[in-house]
């Protein structure tokens, strides 16, 4: 094996990223390497490794708004500089199925940017990946079946470990690139969606009478964007 350790650092809002996460984590354990996975929510207390061309650190998460989520692109643009030669990136993407067909989702900058920033810091990407685990956009479109859910989940855990392991080779996985050219064309959208579209999305969550206050969904927010006004949770 290439590497003597493996870093990986994820933010999940529904699961998908989560479970991602853990299939690389298993793959990495299945080769007899450490692993410390950690997750990146409110930003509060990280460990970094010490500097080791010999270690490997991922970055795992969703995408939100063709982009990557806001709370990654700032702890990457924060990152430590130098602390490896190589890192991996594996993003989660609305991935739906019509029939036996299984429908993908769409990237936008959400590994291009993220990979940029790493290489101003001396970083060279050696997995750069989407995976299209269920779309949780019921804002949209219905809820997924859970039959279908299921379907999606073991194709996707068997693709993101057979790259998995191809990284830990010492092999470069670059699937990533192959749907650069759309991801390019919607990428004025994703520059669009971070600097205005979330907040009116934001907007569109609110709590009505079946609120109880019980104020698991501001102890749970993964990022603390839902504080209390006037008695009730309100989305920032």
């Amino acid at each position: 094996m290439k590497y003597n350790s493996v870093f990986i650092y994820y933010i999940s809002g529904t699961g998908n990223a989560k479970a991602t996460a853990g299939w690389i984590a298993e793959e990495v354990s299945k080769e007899g390497l450490p692993v410390i996975v950690q997750k990146i929510d409110r930003l509060g207390n990280l460990n970094f490794p010490g500097k080791s061309n010999n270690n490997l650190i991922g970055f795992v998460y969703p995408t939100h708004g063709f982009n990557a989520a806001p709370i990654m692109l700032r702890f990457i643009a924060h990152f430590p500089a130098g602390l490896c030669r190589n890192i991996f990136l594996m993003n989660t993407r609305a991935g739906m199925k019509l029939s036996r067909v299984f429908l993908p989702g769409l990237s936008g900058l959400a590994l291009v940017l993220p990979a940029f920033i790493l290489f101003t810091k001396g970083y060279r990407c050696t997995g750069m990946g989407w995976v299209d685990l269920p779309s949780n956009w019921i804002s949209l479109h219905p809820g997924l079946k859970e039959n279908v859910i299921k379907s999606i989940y073991n194709r996707c855990e068997n693709i993101v470990k057979v790259s998995a392991k191809r990284i830990l080779s010492g092999k470069k996985v670059l699937r990533g690139l192959t749907t650069l050219p759309v991801d390019l064309l919607i990428s004025p959208l994703a520059v669009g969606y971070y600097f205005c579209g979330r907040y009116f999305l934001a907007k569109t969550f609110f709590t009505n009478s079946r609120c109880n206050n019980c104020g698991l969904c501001l102890r749970e927010c993964p990022t603390a964007s839902i504080r209390i006004t006037d008695g009730l949770p309100f989305w920032k």
